[in-house]
C-alpha cells in the first residue's frame, strides 16, 4: 500500500517537474499560486491554519490534495432521544464545504477549481481545539501535497493517454501531462492506476469512526479495452446491521419506498456480482468477517458511492478494499 501510494506522488511530481522549478511550501496564513505545494503543520500550530491556493494558470480545472494527518476523533453527542452524533467538534481540516477529522494516512480528494470560470482561490482550513491543560489531545500534525492540475484549452476533461499535450499558456510554452491525473467530474476520489487500495475517511486500520452525511464518488480510471472492476473488501463495518457476520446488501442496506435517511449508511457498486455465490446486488453493508470479493461490469464511468447518514452506531468504522481494473 505504502509503495503504491508513493508511486503515485512520485508521479505526480515528476509529470509536473517541467511546469514549476520547485515546491512552494507557504505557512498559515500564506498564500500561493505554485503548481506543486506542499502543507507542513508549524512547531506551534495556531488554533486556526488557513492557506490560501491561487491559481497557477487560467487553464487549471482541479486540485489534488493527498495527505496525512493527525487530528482529534469526531466527537460522540447524544441528544434527548438517544441517537448518538459523531461530529468534528475539536480539530477538523475544512475544504470546499468537506470537513474531516481524526487519523489519515495519505488519503487524496479532489477539488473542483476551474480557473477559465473565474474561480482565483481555494482556501483550506485546519481549525483546532485548546490544548492547554491535560486535554488528553493528540499533538496535531499534517502533511499534505497540493497539486494544480491543468486541462489545456480544446481539450477533453480527461485524457486516457500520457501522451503529449503542447498547449501556449499565458505566453509560456509548456507540455502538459496532466490529464492522466484530471478525475471524471463528480468524483471525489479517483485512482487512475490499475490496482491499488480504497479506505474510507478516518479508517484508522478500523479503529476510526467514518464521517456522518456523506454521499461521493470513488472514481477508477477506465481505459478502451477496460471490461472490468474486481473488488476485494478485507474489512467492513458499514451501517446499521454490524452486528451481522455478513455482508448485507439491498433493502437490507437502503429501502427505495423509505423517505427517512436515518438507516443509509451503504457503499453502492453498480451491476455488483459476489464472485463465491454469483448473485448480483448494487448497495452493501453490514459487517464481514473474512474477505468478499466482488466484481462491477457496469457500461460507462467506473465508480462506485458511499453513503452514510448523520447517525452514529457501535462499530461504523468504515471500509478497506483492494481494486483491480481489467
Amino acid at each position: 500500500m505504502k509503495n503504491c501510494i508513493a508511486s503515485t506522488l512520485l508521479l505526480l511530481v515528476a509529470v509536473s517537474a517541467t511546469q514549476a522549478a520547485s515546491v512552494a511550501t507557504p505557512t498559515c496564513g500564506g498564500s500561493t499560486s505554485s503548481k506543486n505545494i506542499n502543507l507542513v503543520n508549524p512547531t506551534n500550530p495556531p488554533r486556526e491554519c488557513e492557506y490560501h491556493i491561487k491559481a497557477y494558470s487560467k487553464y487549471v480545472c482541479q486540485i489534488r490534495i493527498d495527505w496525512e494527518m493527525n487530528l482529534a476523533q469526531p466527537t460522540l453527542e447524544s441528544d434527548a432521544s438517544g441517537l448518538t452524533y459523531a461530529e468534528c467538534t475539536k480539530d477538523y481540516f475544512v475544504v470546499n464545504g468537506l470537513k474531516l477529522c481524526g487519523t489519515e494516512v495519505w488519503q487524496h480528494i479532489y477539488v473542483p477549481f476551474n480557473a477559465t470560470d473565474g474561480d482565483s482561490v481555494v482556501d483550506l482550513l485546519i481549525g483546532l481545539a485548546d490544548r492547554a491543560g491535560a486535554t488528553g489531545l493528540p499533538v496535531p500534525s499534517w502533511d499534505m501535497t497540493v497539486t494544480q492540475l491543468e486541462c489545456p484549452a480544446g481539450a477533453s476533461v480527461r485524457s486516457l493517454d500520457l501522451e503529449e499535450e503542447e498547449a501556449v499558456i499565458e505566453g509560456r510554452s509548456t507540455t502538459i501531462k496532466d490529464g492522466y491525473y484530471v478525475a471524471p467530474p463528480g468524483c471525489l476520489q479517483y485512482f487512475p492506476s490499475s490496482k491499488g487500495t480504497v479506505k474510507s475517511f478516518n479508517y484508522n486500520n478500523g479503529n476510526g469512526i467514518y464521517p456522518s452525511h456523506m454521499n461521493y464518488a470513488i472514481c477508477f480510471r477506465r481505459q478502451t479495452g477496460t471490461k472490468l472492476l474486481n473488488i476485494r473488501a478485507y474489512d467492513f463495518n458499514v451501517g446499521d446491521v454490524v452486528s451481522a457476520s455478513t455482508m448485507m446488501t439491498d433493502e437490507n442496506c437502503y429501502s427505495s419506498d423509505s423517505t427517512n435517511d436515518l438507516d443509509a449508511d451503504f457503499l453502492m457498486v453498480p451491476q455488483a456480482t459476489f464472485e463465491d455465490s454469483h448473485k448480483h446486488a448494487t448497495y452493501f453493508c453490514g459487517s464481514i468477517k473474512k474477505d468478499v470479493v466482488i466484481s462491477s461490469n457496469n457500461p460507462g464511468p467506473l465508480m462506485v458511492l458511499f453513503n452514510s447518514d448523520d447517525i452514529y452506531r457501535q462499530n461504523e468504522a468504515g471500509f478497506a478494499f483492494t481494486y483491480v481494473v481489467s
